[in-house]
């Protein structure tokens, strides 16, 4: 026996091992331990002991035909043999053999073949009360299976591999298409016949049914569909398990002309027929009306339902509609309702808690207080009780046009000016030497060194409010030009002064043709401030007083309390009834210089400004009126006693 010395981590892997490399079972190998695994080698050292394999010599088997059966003649090596009933049948020692069994060599085995003399024949079924009809063919093809003279050396014969169909004349009964006409005449069958149903019969080997002829069915009508686009209410919309932004809007909301629902409409059905030719009728079709309430109408073709305005869709029941243009909130504003977004009006009739928000398209009108929330309205807002803290935008538009109007103005005014100034320069006899950028750097540095965080201040605000339709995108180059321009080395380019007197002409016509019309309905009432941020582009009217709150009004400003710190600054006129009074922070109010300023008590450490104009108020004053008039500024006052805290 061969034998062979190896080292491995264990036994198993080496007979594997060697077992693939032997091409033998790792049962046939045996292993004398040599060495164990030690302190020193982790291997096993062991003897290899194995028998050699004798590969078996296989001979061919030969055939023998006889005229009815075949005889086959095993071969050398041969050990087992499998019939293939479907071909014929298969004897062994005088024994019919129905499995495979094992065989030695110079053994017979007889194989007597099928030989069909061919058959094509049906029976016809009118089906399912004339919906069909089906033919159950028999069909069987003339000819007997053959072997070759000699099979191939192989241990086993799998008789399915030698087999060959042969082909003979038919000598069955065989049927023909006409006689399938004749059938299908005589059962009354004059509707529905398949298309190439014959090919289908003759391709049938064995008993198979086929589908002769078939009813055509009646197609059934489209009943009219809705397709909502409003939805089920939120509570029944399946939220469970899902992210929730409880500082977001959960109020629905649609634009004017939104569809809320359509109707796709019906169509009839078509009428089918059997193959006997009676006609099957189809069901009718069924039809409904949408159900219309407030603020919504039907298309011209009556198939969708549309806003006629923006508000919150409802959906009354099946096919009722309406929609809200008024949002009600009969409780506070806090994360169970989420914040409102809301294009009309909006009335709450509770608080607007911390983070949330209440933006409408219309007016809001809150009965309770507001805390370190955000509050818009474009067409005015009330607050019954506090405003603490957040901010409050009414009227944006006018806001974001007032402010851009402003912006834009005082950078085409300290521009021109500085071109003016800096056209002086290059004139100038002592500037011979230098280029007009450089006069306009020097001049800029000196004189206006606030041009360029102007521009900067210009573009930011255009980018924050690119929506609005009077940011234009010619508007937007020019401002974009005039900051390349105005800052770092952009004044000393070549081209930076006829390009600044053209940005400056623009700058002119825009301000020029930019009106803001502050209507006299868009106003902001509350009843007391603290802290918070305003801006409102029409009137603003304070109940009580205002503490260290920044206010931003278009229009008048009426404070019948205390306004004390904090800024105000009104394009109309303003009506307080006392003034400042903090020794800690001082109070400052700005009006535009067509304004008037009318103050029933005012304290020390206010600063009042009348366009560009500064007043400091350094002792108290009754009745205190300041007001421009023929281009000075008149200040009407009486002395008066500090009021005692």
């Amino acid at each position: 026996m061969p034998e062979k010395v190896v080292q491995a981590r264990s036994l198993e892997d080496i007979k594997k091992e060697w077992a693939l490399k032997l091409n033998i079972l790792p049962e046939d190998i045996t292993l004398e331990v040599i060495d164990k695994p030690s302190f020193f080698s982790r291997q096993w050292k062991v003897r290899l002991i194995w028998e050699e394999v004798q590969v078996p010599v296989v001979g061919p088997s030969q055939t023998i035909w006889d005229g009815t059966k075949y005889t086959i003649v095993l071969g050398e090596g041969v050990k087992q043999f499998t019939p293939y009933w479907e071909a014929g049948e298969v004897w062994y020692n005088g024994v019919l053999q129905e499995n495979p069994f094992r065989v030695s060599f110079g053994d017979q085995v007889e194989f007597h073949p099928l030989a069909q003399p061919g058959l094509l024949t049906w029976e016809m079924d009118v089906r399912f009360q004339g919906l069909s009809v089906v033919a159950k063919v028999k069909h069987e093809l003339p000819g007997h299976y053959i072997l070759a003279e000699n099979l191939p050396p192989a241990e086993e014969i799998n008789l399915v591999q030698f087999l060959t169909w042969e082909s003979l004349p038919a000598q069955g009964e065989i049927w023909d298409e006409a006689r399938l006409n004749a059938d299908l005449e005589q059962l009354k069958v004059v509707h529905g016949r398949r298309l190439r149903v014959w090919e289908e019969i003759l391709a049938v080997k064995g008993v198979q049914e086929v589908v002769v002829a078939e009813a055509t069915l009646p197609i059934p009508p489209e009943h009219a569909r809705l397709e909502d686009f409003v939805g089920e209410p939120e509570a029944n919309s399946g939220q469970e398990g899902k992210k929730i932004d409880f500082f977001a809007s959960k109020v629905k909301l649609v634009e004017e002309g939104a569809v809320l629902a359509r109707k796709i409409p019906s169509s009839p059905g078509i009428p089918g027929q059997d193959v006997l030719g009676k006609v099957l009728p189809a069901a009718a079709a069924k039809d409904f009306q949408f159900r219309l309430k407030k603020n919504v109408y039907l298309s011209p073709n009556e198939l969708e339902v549309v806003a006629n305005c923006a508000g919150q869709p409802v959906r009354l029941d099946e096919k009722t509609y309406s929609v809200e243009h008024v949002y009600i909130m009969n409780k506070d504003v806090d994360l169970a309702t989420g914040s409102i977004e809301f294009p009309g009006d909006v009335f709450v009739n509770g608080n607007v808690q911390d983070g949330l928000r209440v933006f409408a398209g219309g007016k809001i009108e809150i009965r309770g207080s507001v805390s370190h929330a955000e509050i818009r309205a474009e067409k005015g807002a009330k607050i019954h009780q506090n405003l603490l803290g957040g901010k409050i935008v009414i009227g944006e538009k006018f806001v974001v046009r007032s402010e851009l109007l402003r912006l834009a103005s005082e950078l085409q005014n300290r521009l021109s000016a500085c071109l003016q100034r800096t056209a002086e320069v290059i004139k100038s006899p002592g500037a011979v030497n230098l280029k007009q950028g450089q006069c306009l750097k020097l001049v800029m540095e000196k004189q206006f060194p606030e041009l360029p965080k102007l521009s900067n201040r210009l573009e930011k605000f255009i980018i924050d409010n690119k929506d609005d339709e009077v940011i234009t995108e010619g508007l937007s180059v020019s401002i974009r030009t005039a900051k390349r321009f105005l800052t770092g080395l952009g004044p000393l380019e070549p081209q930076s002064i006829p390009i600044l007197l053209r940005v400056n002409q623009a700058f002119e016509q825009f301000t020029q043709s930019l009106t803001i019309e502050i209507s006299d309905k868009l106003s902001f009432v509350v009843s007391y401030v603290q802290g918070a941020t305003i801006e409102c582009g029409g009137s603003f009217e304070c109940q009580k007083g205002t503490y260290n709150s920044d206010i931003r009004v278009e229009g008048d400003v009426t404070i019948e309390g205390v306004c004390r710190g904090g800024k105000i600054f009104a394009g109309g006129k303003v009506q307080i009834r006392e003034l400042g009074g903090s020794e800690v922070s001082s109070t400052f109010v700005q009006i535009s210089p067509e304004s008037r300023l009318y103050v029933k008590y005012c304290h020390s450490n206010v600063v009042i400004a009348v366009g560009k104009e500064i007043i400091q108020i350094e002792e108290p004053y009754r009745n205190l009126e300041i007001y421009r008039e023929n281009g000075k500024v008149q200040i009407e006052k009486i002395r008066a006693n500090p009021i005692p805290n």
